[in-house]
Parts: C-alpha cells; sequence; structure tokens
C-alpha cells in the first residue's frame, strides 16, 4: 500500500551548487540528468575517463563543459561537489585528488578496489576537511527506510536472521554482448561489487550490525563472450554470488545475486526477529507479521514522479537518487547530516565485508572479520 509523498522537491530560489561529475557513462545516463533536476545543483562540467565522444556528451547532457581529462576539470573549475562515476578501479585516485583540489564529494559503489584504498580515501578527506559520502542511494527508497524503521523500533525483536537478494533475468543480454570492466576481476569488476555491495550496505545499516564471520562463493556462469568478428572477450569476474554469515553479537543471514538467468524475481527480503518477521518485494512492498499473526502489508510513502522527458536508466534510479541528492544539498547547505545518509566510513565497512567474501572464496574456507 502507498500513501501519498509528502517528500518536499525543493525550492527553484535555493542556492545553486556546482557539480563537476568525473565518468560519461553511468554519469552520463544517470548522474547528471537527476542532479539536473534538482534546483540546487548546477551540474557545470562532466569528463570523460576513456570514452572520448566530448561532443556527443555534450549534445546528450546539455552540459556545456565536457572534459577529456579529469585531472584537468580538477585543475580548472571551481566546484562545490565532485560525483564520481567511472569504473571502481579509479576510484580512490580520483576521490583523493577530488579532496586534494578543495571540494566535497560524492562517490559511487563499490567505494574502491579493496579496503585498504577505502581507508586512504577516508584520510584524505580527513586532510581536506571536506564531506564525503558513498552512493548508496537505495537506503533511501520508502520500502527500505521501512524496513530500517519498524526494525529500529523493536517491533519484530532481535533479529535473528536475514535473507537477503537481488536476482535478474539478463542471461540473453549477458550472453550476447560484451560487458567490459564490469566482467574483469583485476578491474573491480563482478556482481559482488556492483549488487553485492548494495546488499551489504543495506543489511549493515537496517540493523546497525557489523560482521564477524562470513563464507562466500564467486562464480562466473558465463565465462566468455565472442562477437560477430570472432573476438573474444574474457570475463574473470563473477557473475554470482553467495554469501552467508554471523553478526557481532549473534543472528545470521545470506546474501547473493545472479544475472545470468532466464527468469528472476528482483530484490528479495526477508528479516526474521525474535518477535515477528518483515518481507520486502521489489523495493515497493513491505509486509509484517508480529507474534503469530499473518503477515500484512504495511503503508509505505509513495514513489516520487519522474520529471518528463528523463531517460528510462535515469528515471529508473530517480526515486532513490533524488531523495539521496537532496540530503547531499542539505548537508553542504549546513543543515545538520542526515543520519541514514553513507559516508566514507560506510563504504569502507562494506569493502571490509566484500574482502572477506573475496578471500573466502579463494581460499575455501570462513573468515573472520578484522576492522
Amino acid at each position: 500500500m502507498m500513501r501519498k509523498a509528502n517528500y518536499i522537491k525543493g525550492d527553484f530560489n535555493m542556492k545553486k551548487l556546482r557539480v563537476g561529475i568525473i565518468g560519461t557513462g553511468f554519469g552520463a545516463k544517470v548522474h547528471a540528468p537527476v542532479m539536473q533536476s534538482h534546483p540546487g545543483f548546477e551540474v557545470v562540467s562532466i569528463a570523460s575517463v576513456s570514452r572520448g565522444r566530448l561532443d556527443e556528451i555534450q549534445e546528450e547532457t546539455g552540459i556545456k563543459k565536457v572534459y577529456g581529462n579529469w585531472e584537468e576539470m580538477l585543475e580548472t573549475e571551481e566546484l562545490d561537489l565532485v560525483s564520481v562515476a567511472s569504473a571502481p578501479l579509479l576510484h580512490h585516485d580520483m576521490v583523493v585528488k577530488a579532496f586534494a583540489s578543495g571540494n566535497h564529494v560524492l562517490c559511487e559503489k563499490p567505494m574502491a578496489f579493496d579496503s585498504i584504498e577505502a581507508e586512504k580515501m577516508i584520510q584524505a578527506r580527513d586532510a581536506a576537511g571536506k564531506l564525503g559520502w558513498i552512493n548508496f542511494e537505495y537506503r533511501f527508497l520508502p520500502a527500505r527506510q521501512k524496513v530500517k524503521e519498524i526494525i529500529s523500533s523493536g517491533k519484530i525483536g532481535k533479529v535473528l536472521h536475514v535473507n537477503f537478494s537481488l536476482n535478474i533475468a539478463g542471461y540473453e543480454r549477458y550472453a550476447t554482448s560484451k560487458r567490459g570492466w564490469l566482467s574483469q576481476k583485476d578491474q573491480a569488476g563482478g556482481m559482488l561489487g556492483a549488487v553485492g555491495s548494495h546488499l551489504i550496505d543495506s543489511l549493515l545499516w537496517w540493523t546497525d550490525g557489523k560482521v564477524e564471520f562470513v563464507s562466500g562463493q564467486l562464480t562466473t556462469h558465463v565465462p566468455e563472450f565472442v562477437d560477430e568478428n570472432g573476438e573474444k572477450e574474457i570475463r574473470t569476474a563473477d557473475d554470482a554470488f553467495q554469501a552467508m554469515g554471523t553478526f557481532v553479537g549473534g543472528g545470521t543471514f545470506n546474501i547473493g545475486s545472479n544475472i545470468a538467468v532466464r527468469h528472476a524475481e528482483g530484490w528479495e527480503l526477508e528479516v526474521y526477529g525474535t518477535e515477528g518477521t518483515i518481507k520486502m518485494l521489489q523495493d515497493n512492498k513491505v509486509l509484517v507479521g508480529i507474534g503469530n499473526g499473518p503477515l500484512e502489508e504495511v503503508d509505505i510513502e509513495e514513489a516520487l514522479s519522474v520529471p518528463e522527458g528523463m531517460n528510462p536508466v535515469a528515471a529508473g534510479y530517480f526515486n532513490a537518487f533524488y531523495r539521496s541528492l537532496d540530503e547531499v544539498y542539505k548537508a553542504l547547505s549546513g543543515d545538520e547530516m542526515n543520519p541514514h545518509l553513507p559516508v566514507l566510513e560506510n563504504g569502507y565497512g562494506v569493502q571490509v565485508v566484500m574482502d572477506a567474501i573475496r578471500r573466502s572464496d579463494e581460499e575455501g574456507r570462513t573468515v573472520l572479520l578484522e576492522y
């Protein structure tokens, strides 16, 4: 059941914050249009990392200044916020230099290649005296906010176990097209980073927990792709993963994702507590059962209306990303920071868990996490 949104989408007379985007893939398709729809942000520049197509990017995004070198953009532009939306392997260098240039930073997930890089990014933020966030925007979906509210209220008691997964019917697309860096392990590709980072972040945020032990398995179901010219792409990164673990202080979890299947149900969540149960379906429906009573749907806020003409990819992220950006704007404007905004420490915590899952897969054993 949806209830009408009481979310205010900003005042068009509000102070504009100048934004520069690094990355012309997801950055141009999603970050640019959603930021441009917010009255508090002015996207003044965007930088390509390796794609080129500068004229096309300018026409596609409407951004006047398009750079072929991201470092040149940082050196040239006077910005309030840098949005890093490039491949994860590059996040560390870009974020560190963005902070050193005197900018606040919003970085796409996963935060970095590993937790060592993530820790250095936190140090760079502290040295610069700036603010930084990781784009775990799904935290702001009304359904996930409702799950957080219910768990925090204590209605379902102590959390005993969580099942959380995202499966996507993407076999045809994955088997018949190149995936680029996303298919390469040494470039921080794979579903553990792309999807697992979101799963882990929400898991830790909902429960206010830390992972003590974890066991994981990474799988590549579609190990290669051959194009019409006979050129072969060898996939070294996972297109599926599963992990199970234990929280510090008790409670267990299973998480996983598979994008190379023919049919799938999307996001699915089950939270079992000592006093009740939560079930979330497709990020738009939440059911709760207390005691021995039945699972019953609860009200959540309706989705925000997508601006007319927004491309379908950006439209799919709008409901979560706009809400997240609105909180970033408020924080940069001097308001008290929303405690749900994911800061760099949250990104680091996710990296620690992902590192442990990869280690478990490589060594074939359960891993004790060290923080």
